[in-house]
């Protein structure tokens, strides 16, 4: 039984410490993030990640992107370059994915030498990373092809009995896709919210 934690501006601490105490000993959570909500584990748990994609039905290999507190947690995985740092010092909490050069291993997280990550905008998705004190995984909460969650209950229904929780925040308001930039090969690998433009000057 998946148990439903449902947050309002009271109870937000203990709904944070709660869920952050499901991740530490491996288990996973719907959660909200600033597109729609996500099925979040401990990403530098192995085993934790393997639940993810089970619950998600997804290629073994297809990459998982995470969201960080901060830089000094993405460091623990991924290089922090000086594109990376003022990236990250403009737009971030925001709608932007950057994807960056991972250190050895994690191969769980992504087979190839990259890894995607984001400073969630979200103060649930935010601040359950820090509580927990290591990035979690940003994967939308649904299954392989299906398409995602923006209401609490409805991700409850769908993920009832295969997630350990869900915070349940409520409806979510539908915003575009957060824009993806490889600071490895120096491109806009997906336009959302973020223009080109935007990411060109912020690099000046």
């Amino acid at each position: 039984m998946t148990e439903l934690l449902k947050v309002s501006g009271k109870n937000f601490s203990d709904v944070i410490a709660k869920a952050a105490e499901v991740l530490r000993k491996g288990g996973t959570i719907i959660y909200p993030t600033e597109t729609s909500y996500g099925i979040g584990a401990d990403a530098l748990n192995k085993e934790a990640v393997e639940k993810v994609k089970k619950i998600k039905q997804q290629n073994e290999n297809k990459p998982i992107s995470v969201i960080v507190a901060d830089l000094e947690m993405l460091s623990e995985i991924a290089e922090t370059s000086e594109t990376t740092k003022k990236l990250v010092k403009k737009f971030m909490p925001g709608a932007l994915t950057l994807i960056v050069r991972k250190r050895k291993g994690f191969e769980w997280l992504s087979s190839d030498q990259t890894i995607a990550f984001r400073v969630s905008s979200n103060a649930t998705a935010r601040e359950l990373s820090k509580k927990l004190g290591r990035p979690i995984t940003a994967t939308s909460a649904n299954v392989h092809g299906g398409g995602a969650f923006y209401s609490g209950r409805e991700a409850f229904r769908a993920f009832n009995g295969k997630a350990d929780a869900i915070i349940d925040a409520g409806e979510l308001e539908k915003k575009p896709a957060s824009t993806i930039y490889s600071v490895v090969s120096n491109k806009v690998v997906r336009l959302g919210e973020i223009g080109e433009k935007e990411i060109e000057e912020a690099l000046k």
